[in-house]
This record gives C-alpha cells, structure tokens and sequence, in this order.
C-alpha cells in the first residue's frame, strides 16, 4: 500500500517535471507588433475649445497606438509647431516633440530641444531650455507651460534680454 502510493507520487511529480521540462522549450516572445510606415503623410488631430491641428511628416511609422513622425510639423489655427522627431500616444492625444523644437505663434518665436504638447487641450510644457522671442525681446529659462487659447507663457527661471 505505501509501495502503491509512493510510486503515484514518483509519477505525478516526474510528470510535472517533465512538463517544465517542455514549457521551457516553447517560444516565450512577446507577440510581434505590427509596424506600418508610410511617407509624406498628414493627418488632422482635433482637440477640445475649438482646437484644430494638422500633423505632418515625412516619414511615418504606426506602432499599435502610439505614432512616430520624422520631421514634424503640427500646423494649427493658433500656432506653427516644427521637430525633427514627433511621438503621438493616440489614446492620450499627447505628443512628445524632440530635437529642435521650434514653435511659431503670430510675432513670437520659442526654441527647445524637446516639448511635450496635449493636442486636445493646445498645451505645451518642457523641463529643459527655452528661448522666447517676442517683439525684440528674448526670454530665456529652463522649464515652461504654453496654453494656447488664450496665449499664455510661463517660463521657470527666465531671464530677459532687451535688444
């Protein structure tokens, strides 16, 4: 009887190992995601307050829900947005903007190397260096918020060069 019993034992444990054993073998990678790339492509973003944007680039590659443009442009009614690189989450309606971001809005100018931009609500904010120019006037700082409608800039740390 103990006989019997150990040996059922043996046997269900070396089945389990057994399947250890062959799970280890079977592909464990992460499903493939599909990449779609397309060139000279625009694509119009629309947000909350009226807020209308066209994004375009040249090259374009759509990985599952986030988008990914090289030399960006977001061209909207209220101001002019140029990157090298442009990441959109489309869940989120937010982009992330990097190397040489240039933002164009009626007589002022901003530059920075990289700007996070809410689409839907014409917000744009960053960490790093900005510079301001306004009507002969530069404004320089580290960290800023842009609304849009109404034009707000709040820079961090400015400093103000008169010319």
């Amino acid at each position: 009887m103990v006989r019997s019993l150990f040996i059922s034992l043996s046997v269900i444990w070396l089945s389990y190992l057994l399947s250890l054993y062959v799970k280890s073998f079977e592909s464990s990678q992460l499903p493939d995601k599909t990449v779609s790339t397309l060139e000279g492509v625009s694509i119009r973003v629309y947000g909350k307050g009226g807020i209308e944007w066209t994004v375009k680039g040249r090259v374009l590659e759509v990985v599952g829900k986030d988008v990914k443009f090289e030399e960006a442009v977001l061209d909207g009614k209220e101001a002019f947005i140029r990157a090298k690189k442009a990441y959109i989450d489309r869940e989120k309606g937010e982009a992330r903007l990097t190397e040489d971001v240039e933002l164009i809005y009626k007589d002022s100018k901003a530059y920075t190397r990289e700007a996070f931009v809410s689409l839907r609500e014409g917000k744009i904010w960053g960490e790093g260096y900005i510079k301001l120019i306004e009507e002969g006037k530069e404004v320089e700082g580290k960290g800023f918020e842009i609304t849009l409608k109404p034009m707000k800039v709040m820079i961090n740390k400015a400093r103000v060069k008169l010319e």
